[in-house]
């Protein structure tokens, strides 16, 4: 499902099913944020007193983040809106007043934004970028096995797998509330598929050949079938 979106364009859903809903799109240019500015109040609730300390390079990703949150929350959920509860910078964010759980990412002019009716979400979006071609974060990031499989690859398969394997353990992380705090040396990402609190691991496409994104699920109520587990190996 595509929605045209007057700010940002092309707005596209990743993920709508089971409960979980993922969107994706641009950023939009700074100038086309007026609206947004005027409605910070009702946006944003009692975290909108952090909007005094957002750059300007920052405001356009963080307003239209937490507006698309709200289209997903009124629009596809019916749920009334409170806003956001005050958070600390580099804490996931909360609804306030609710018990859905949301994550949020970027990566240059990509935004992505996940809500969940039932359990935790963590959404991250990354680059491919010359950085994953560098050994200390491959050691940082991979398990022995996971390394391996790397070394395996060719120079820009390898980026590429590298890449995804980041947002792979990095949505997890903000799933689980431990964000980098989490050693990803001791994540194996084959792993989750066996981890019963793990609803579902995925990796949908992102429509640009220049990023990977993850979406992970996970402490939602037992059911009779599990989301599916589509996580890089």
């Amino acid at each position: 499902m595509s929605t045209s979106d007057p700010a940002t364009g092309a707005r596209r859903s990743l993920v709508s099913a089971r409960g979980v809903h993922v969107v994706m799109g641009r950023i939009p240019a700074r100038d086309d944020l007026d609206h947004d500015l005027v409605d910070a109040a009702h946006l944003l609730g009692a975290d909108a007193a952090a909007l005094g300390s957002l750059d300007e390079s920052r405001l356009a990703s963080y307003l239209t983040a937490r507006r698309w949150v709200r289209d997903i929350v009124t629009g596809r959920l019916g749920r009334a809106w409170r806003g956001f509860e005050a958070t600390p910078r580099g804490v996931k964010p909360r609804l306030a007043g609710s018990t859905l759980d949301v994550s949020i990412a970027h990566a240059g002019d990509r935004l992505v934004v996940g809500v969940v009716e039932h359990g935790r979400i963590g959404v991250d979006i990354e680059l491919v970028a010359p950085v994953f071609d560098q050994p200390a974060l491959a050691r940082r990031l991979c398990t022995p096995a996971e390394r391996r499989h790397a070394d395996g690859l060719e120079s820009t398969g390898r980026r590429s797998w590298l890449t995804q394997l980041w947002t792979v353990k990095e949505s997890y992380a903000k799933a689980v509330g431990e964000g980098l705090a989490l050693d990803f040396r001791e994540l194996a990402v084959a792993d989750l598929r066996n981890n019963h609190a793990v609803r579902g691991v995925l990796t949908p496409a992102s429509g640009v050949t220049h990023a990977r994104i993850a979406v992970s699920w996970v402490d939602a109520a037992p059911s009779r079938s599990r989301s599916s587990v589509r996580a890089i190996v």
